[in-house]
C-alpha cells in the first residue's frame, strides 16, 4: 500500500530513527508538563504558576544569549548534548523526593532547565533537515510529519498521564519522561551521519564582538529576507492569542457553561473539544505537508482565517446556544480551528529551510522561538485580565477575531506580491 505524501519519509531508515526518538521525547515532554503541574499543586497549592511562568521567561533568555554559546555547536552534538541533559533535569525532582519528599523548587528548576535545552534541540533540528532530506518536496512531507508529532503528542500525553497513574505513582512520570530523552539521544546518535549540516558560513569573532554578533545574528538575518522573517515573526506573535484561546479560555468555558451531548459533560466535554481540535490539527498536518501548493504565501494566511473563525464560532455558538446543544457547535469550531493551524506552520518551515541555510536556520528559528515566548508569556498576562474585565467566551472571541484579521489581512497582502511575482 503507497503511504500518504506525509509518511513517505519514514521509508528512509534514518529518518524513521529520528522521528521514533522524537514520539518519544514529545510524548515525554508532555508527561513532564503534566506532571509537574499535578506535583507543584500538591507541594504548593497557589505557587503553581511559578513552574508554568518561569519557562517562558528562560525560553526568553536563553534564545536571546545562547547563540553566544550554540552557535558554535555542531547541531548533531547540540542535539544529542540536549537530550542527555534534558533525561538529567528530568530526573531532579524524582532524586529529591526521595532525600526530603516534593519540591517546588527542584521542579522550577527542572521545568526552567527543560526550557533552555528546548532552545537548543528545536533550532538545531531545523537546521539539520535539509540535510536529512535533501529534496524540497520530501522537506514538506517531514515537517508535516515532525510537526504532527508535537501536536499529537500535546493529546496523547494526558492520556498516558491517565494509564500510568494506575501502575506508578506521579512522580515517576518524570522518570519516564527521563527515558523518552535518553531514547531520543540514542536514535540520534545512530542517525548521526544523516545529521552533520553545512559548516555556519557565518565565522564569529573573538570577544565581545564575536557574542554581539550571536545575539544580533538572528534579526539581521530575518532583516536579509524581509518576507520570510515577517511570516516567522507574525506566527511567533500569534501564538500568544493562540494559546489563550485553546489552553486556558475553552477550559474556562466549559467549566462555567457546564455544555453537555450525549451524557458527555464536564472533564469529558473538555476532552472532546480538545480531542476535535486534534483532529483537525492532524488533517490539516497531512495535506499541508503533501500538497505543494501553488500560492504558498497567501495560502498560509488562509489557515489563520480557517483558525480564527473556528475560535470565533466557537465563542459564538456559547452565546446563542443551550448548554444542551453547545458541545457538538464547540467541537465544530475546534475542528475547524485545528484544521487552519498547519496550512501556515509546515509551509512556513519549508519556506525557512530553502531560504536560509545552515546553523542561519537554527539562529532564525531561535529568534522566532523567543518571540513566540514574549508573545505567551504577554497573551498569559493580558488574558487574566480579559478574564476578569469581560470574561472567557468574550476572550475566546477576541483571540479568534484577531486571528481572522491577521490572516485576512495577510492573505490580501501576500496575494498582491504572488501575482507581481507571477506576472
Amino acid at each position: 500500500m503507497k503511504l500518504p505524501p506525509t509518511f513517505r519519509p519514514l521509508a528512509d531508515r534514518a529518518v524513521m530513527t529520528v522521528w521514533s526518538g522524537l514520539c518519544t521525547s514529545t510524548i515525554g515532554e508532555d508527561l513532564f508538563r503534566v506532571a509537574s503541574v499535578w506535583l507543584a499543586v500538591e507541594a504548593a497549592g497557589n505557587m503553581v504558576g511559578l513552574v508554568t511562568g518561569v519557562q517562558y521567561v528562560a525560553m526568553l533568555i536563553a534564545g536571546l544569549f545562547g547563540g553566544v554559546i550554540f552557535d558554535r555547536w555542531r547541531p548533531d552534538k547540540a542535539m544529542i548534548g540536549s537530550r542527555a541533559w534534558s533525561a538529567v533535569f528530568s530526573l531532579l525532582p524524582v532524586v529529591g523526593y526521595y532525600f526530603f519528599g516534593i519540591s517546588i523548587t527542584l521542579l522550577i528548576i527542572s521545568s526552567v532547565g527543560l526550557a533552555c535545552l528546548r532552545m537548543v534541540f528545536s533550532p538545531a533540528l531545523q537546521s539539520t533537515i535539509p540535510t536529512l532530506v535533501p529534496d524540497r518536496d520530501e522537506q514538506q512531507a517531514i515537517n508535516g510529519l515532525f510537526d504532527a508529532t508535537y501536536r499529537i503528542a500535546r493529546l496523547l500525553g494526558p492520556m498516558v498521564a491517565a494509564l500510568l497513574h494506575l501502575f506508578i505513582p506521579v512522580i515517576h512520570f518524570l522518570t519516564a519522561t527521563a527515558l523518552g530523552f535518553a531514547i531520543s539521544g540514542l536514535s540520534l546518535h545512530a542517525a548521526r551521519d544523516r545529521l552533520v549540516a553545512e559548516e555556519d558560513p557565518v565565522k564569529l569573532r573573538p570577544g565581545l564582538m564575536g557574542a554581539w554578533d550571536a545575539l544580533t545574528a538572528g534579526f539581521r538575518l530575518m532583516l536579509s529576507e524581509p518576507v520570510t522573517g515577517a511570516v516567522l515573526i507574525v506566527n511567533a506573535v500569534i501564538n500568544g492569542p493562540w494559546m489563550v484561546a485553546l489552553s486556558l479560555a475553552i477550559a474556562l468555558i466549559v467549566t462555567e457553561y457546564r455544555p453537555t451531548f450525549l451524557g458527555f459533560g464536564d472533564l469529558s466535554a473538555y476532552a472532546l473539544v480538545m480531542g476535535t481540535y486534534g483532529l483537525g490539527d492532524l488533517s490539516g498536518n497531512i495535506v499541508a505537508g503533501s500538497v505543494r501548493f501553488r500560492r504558498p504565501l497567501s495560502t498560509m494566511f488562509l489557515g489563520y482565517v480557517a483558525m480564527g473563525i473556528g475560535f470565533s464560532f466557537l465563542a459564538v455558538s456559547v452565546w446563542i446556544l443551550p448548554p444542551d446543544r453547545l458541545l457538538p457547535a464547540m467541537m465544530l469550531g475546534g475542528l475547524l480551528a485545528g484544521l487552519g493551524g498547519p496550512f501556515f506552520f509546515v509551509p512556513m518551515l519549508t519556506r525557512m529551510q530553502n531560504v536560509f541555510h545552515g546553523h542561519d536556520i537554527a539562529r532564525v528559528f531561535r529568534l522566532r522561538l523567543v518571540v513566540m515566548a514574549a508573545a505567551m508569556l504577554a497573551g498569559s498576562v493580558i488574558a487574566t485580565w480579559c478574564f476578569q474585565l469581560m470574561g472567557a467566551v468574550a476572550t475566546q472571541f477576541g483571540c479568534g477575531a484577531l486571528i481572522f484579521v491577521v490572516g485576512v489581512v495577510g492573505y490580501l497582502i501576500c496575494r498582491r506580491l504572488e501575482a507581481h511575482q507571477i506576472g
